[in-house]
């Protein structure tokens, strides 16, 4: 009984040893009350990892709920709604209530021709891919191996985790992405999962409104790219002007309108749904899940040569290498905002 009452003695000191480190750390988003909470979960679910891993997915988790965008529901037409046919220059289109010209061969290979209406709730988005660093410190909770562990841990040549660390996480699997952001909600409590492919679009499209590209302004501006100006003189875009280019870190480029970056570029997205070529015939139009069933699911956002906001992808579920057209950003599914102090 003695020997008892001794560990029950040092186990709470430890837990509020802990608490009280949580609560030097502060946020304008996630409550004093809230951090402390996340803190008293990880200790409960990884007592045996070291002090440096419990600090990482506590600031993995308290960035995780600042980060999220709270996104008003409404209803828009999903899909393809077409392009102006006479357009000069496809990075740099404004929808007009004549465009009646597929944007991109793929809107009819995908199905994603087929513009219908959807009402969604509201929801918050990740205004960010997830990183290495984040899907680090999931992985290590789980004693599971990090993304491209063979390839960072290379003798010859080493890739260190500081080049690493604010660029998307690719996956092997969707159910990786999927896993992580379900582990994300069993640490804060919040009913966090992957977006639909709806959600993801609505936001794409801020709000669903007729945007081509999820820049800041619509358009995609490449560094060194030349555009047409009002007088009509050649330009090229500058490094001011640039909101769009090649795989790195996130957060390089501006955000859209709703403050949501990369979901023009950068990585390609892993979404909630299975793939149909036939669904956007077959979708409900409030909240729309996806087909019950599948073979592949969808990604949202790659960039290639189009990043275009209304552009399908899909993937099979599982492979055995890492591409980085496959990483994903996580949406709280509830219809309020997160808890603010």
């Amino acid at each position: 009984m003695k020997l008892n009452k001794i560990l029950l003695l040092i186990l709470s000191a430890n837990i509020t040893a802990c608490n009280n480190e949580s609560n030097t750390m502060s946020s304008d988003v996630v409550s004093k009350k809230e951090i402390e909470k996340i803190n008293t979960n990880i200790i409960q679910l990884y007592p045996k990892a070291d002090a440096n891993l419990k600090k990482d997915i506590l600031n993995v988790a308290i960035e995780s709920l600042e980060s999220m965008v709270f996104i008003k529901g409404g209803s828009f037409m999903m899909g393809d709604f077409k392009a102006p046919c006479n357009t000069t220059d496809l990075e740099k289109m404004d929808w007009t209530s004549d465009a009646s010209c597929n944007t991109a061969l793929s809107m009819t290979t995908t199905g994603a021709n087929n513009l219908h209406k959807v009402t969604l709730s509201s929801y918050s988005l990740s205004n960010h891919e997830t990183t290495y660093y984040e899907t680090d410190a999931f992985n290590l909770s789980e004693n599971k191996p990090r993304a491209r562990q063979n390839i960072r841990n290379n003798k010859k040549y080493p890739i260190p985790d500081e080049q690493l660390q604010f660029k998307p996480s690719p996956t092997k699997s969707w159910q990786e992405a999927k896993n992580y952001c379900l582990w994300l909600g069993k640490i804060t409590g919040y009913p966090i999962d992957l977006p639909t492919e709806a959600q993801w679009e609505y936001a794409a499209r801020n709000r669903g409104k007729n945007i081509y590209y999820a820049t800041n302004n619509g358009y995609v501006q490449r560094i060194g790219s030349n555009y047409i100006s009002e007088d009509g003189s050649i330009q090229e875009y500058t490094k001011e002007q640039g909101n769009y280019g090649d795989f790195g870190d996130i957060k390089r480029w501006p955000p859209n309108p709703l403050g949501l970056y990369d979901m023009a570029g950068n990585s390609g997205e892993w979404v909630n749904d299975w793939y149909s070529k036939n669904y956007y015939k077959e979708s409900p139009v409030l909240d729309p899940q996806g087909p019950k069933t599948g073979t592949e699911k969808v990604t949202r956002g790659w960039g290639g040569s189009m990043p275009l906001t209304t552009a399908r992808s899909y993937e099979k579920t599982n492979d055995s290498n890492y591409y980085s057209r496959r990483g994903f950003r996580c949406a709280v599914q509830q219809t309020t905002p997160i808890n603010k102090p």
